[in-house]
């Protein structure tokens, strides 16, 4: 088969260039060569490699892949011969995308890149000499296809009335992104839907406002109480997330084992806690009365009783005790004393634990960042002010006491004493977290995936513990008393 150029978007004529379609027996033939080109690869990746000889090898598969691609061009081609001349008509397909993938069972995207290098314009020479010259992958080339295309049809009839000046345009500024070492296809599909909202903004509008009103959020806790957070919505919104996010993560250092979901999930609650121990003043949109978290924990807890209960949130969320001693470090502790048969509170006081600002102002020239023993390079401006030993233990709240450390090596600290005291083992890492449970996806906005089971924490941030430190073996002077965080 020869090359064949198809139709311009709207109404232009099509117009074939090359010689007419090969009879059966050249189709059949060209079948038979890549039957055995595809035994001769088999034979020589069953062959011994020489030592040394995996990049050549990997050169070769690069020409191999190309010349594969000249084989999906002429089979693009092939597909706007069987279209023009009435191939779809009795087959029950809608469009030739439609035909590839139901009858000529191509996977959903081949098919349309296929689809789209069939329908391309007759006035794309440059980049169609580009890709021959080895300049831009077909990847490439069917991109710009498709996005020069897709302008052609809602163009402005009176700034370009001919379809062959609006593709010399177009195609100018793809293909120059095209041919760049550096472009990717998600740069050309940036640049191409650019080029199809300059033509027709009321499109880019209408897809926005879909976007907006199809936005949501979910959150769903799991039978042990584990939470999986979704989000969906329109790009201004993605932007000003992207960029809180943004504020609150730092490049990775060599020593941090975290993954990149991992930071983004700590750098997400570490928003939220910034956010909810703000003052009404500074925070004027907030809803009245909202607070940090209220959990309720018990004093043989915090000094690390074996038999000691789980602390309970004001969700009825179970927290072990590391997560609570963590998360203790800025609270405004109140001690409650309970009934121990019936639960009941006896009494209600209140007892100061927190730093006097001396000396927080103190740390904040003391240090410049968070005092992990590994290294940290979280500004002590995002730490929080941590006892050394803890309140609950007698630790003093002052400067001797005190050390600034990030939420997230706060909780570190936690982890690491319940895994030294047999409480928990240290999990392994996984390269790739597991999805998380299955929801039903009743009311879910087009286009948003079904829900996944994913274990462990997996959502993005960073977190900065509070404050904690070694529990004595000792047993709790006062049982009943259970402080209220």
């Amino acid at each position: 088969m020869t090359g064949v150029s198809s139709v311009d978007g709207m109404g232009d004529e099509a117009s074939f260039s090359g010689s007419s379609p090969q009879p059966p027996d050249g189709m059949g033939e060209a079948v038979a060569c890549l039957q055995r080109a595809a035994r001769i690869l088999r034979e020589v990746v069953q062959a011994d490699i020489p030592a040394g000889a995996s990049h050549a090898l990997g050169k070769d598969l690069i020409a191999v892949l190309g010349a594969l691609d000249d084989v999906k061009l002429a089979c693009a081609d092939g597909a706007a011969v069987f279209q023009a001349r009435g191939g779809l008509k009795g087959s029950g397909q809608p469009s030739l995308a439609r035909w590839l993938q139901h009858t000529a069972d191509r996977a959903p995207a081949e098919a349309s890149q296929l689809a789209s290098l069939a329908h391309r314009s007759a006035h794309l020479e440059e980049s169609e000499q580009a890709h021959a010259d080895g300049e831009i992958s077909l990847a490439r080339f069917e991109r710009i296809c498709h996005w020069v295309g897709e302008g052609l049809h809602v163009r402005c009839r009176k700034e370009w009335p001919k379809a062959e000046a609006f593709v010399h345009a177009a195609e100018g500024t793809l293909l120059a992104l095209a041919c760049e070492p550096s472009a990717t296809v998600r740069k050309l599909n940036h640049a191409g839907r650019r080029v199809r909202y300059m033509c027709d903004p009321a499109r880019h509008e209408r897809e926005y406002q879909d976007r907006y009103v199809g936005r949501g959020a979910r959150l769903t806790r799991g039978v042990d109480d584990s939470f999986h957070l979704e989000a969906w919505g329109d790009e201004a919104s993605g932007d000003v997330l992207r960029n809180a996010l943004d504020a609150f993560l730092t490049p990775p250092r060599d020593s941090d084992e975290r993954t990149s979901a991992q930071r983004t999930h700590d750098a997400l609650i570490e928003i939220c806690h910034t956010v909810a121990e703000l003052s009404a003043d500074k925070a004027p949109c907030r809803k009245a009365g909202a607070a940090p978290v209220t959990v309720v924990v018990g004093l043989d807890l915090l000094q690390g009783e074996r038999e000691a209960g789980p602390a309970v949130s004001e969700y009825g969320t179970l927290w072990p005790a590391s997560a609570a001693r963590a998360h203790a470090g800025d609270c405004v502790l109140t001690r409650l004393v309970v009934d121990p048969l019936d639960g009941r509170a006896v009494d209600v006081g209140r007892s100061q634990r927190l730093f006097p600002p001396a000396v927080r102002v103190a740390l904040k020239a003391r240090y410049r960042t968070c005092a992990w023993e590994g290294g940290c390079d979280r500004p002590v401006a995002w730490c929080q002010a941590d006892h050394r030993q803890a309140w609950w233990d007698g630790g003093a709240s002052d400067l001797a006491n005190a050390q600034p450390l990030c939420r997230f090596h706060n909780l570190e600290k936690e982890h690491r004493r319940a895994r030294e005291r047999g409480w928990a083992h240290r999990p392994h890492r996984k390269k790739r977290p597991l999805s998380p449970p299955t929801q039903p996806s009743a009311g879910r906005p087009p286009g948003v995936p079904e829900q996944r089971k994913r274990s462990g924490r997996g959502a993005r941030l960073p977190d900065e513990d509070s404050d904690a430190s070694d529990p004595p073996s000792g047993s709790s002077t006062d049982p009943s008393a259970d402080p209220t965080s």
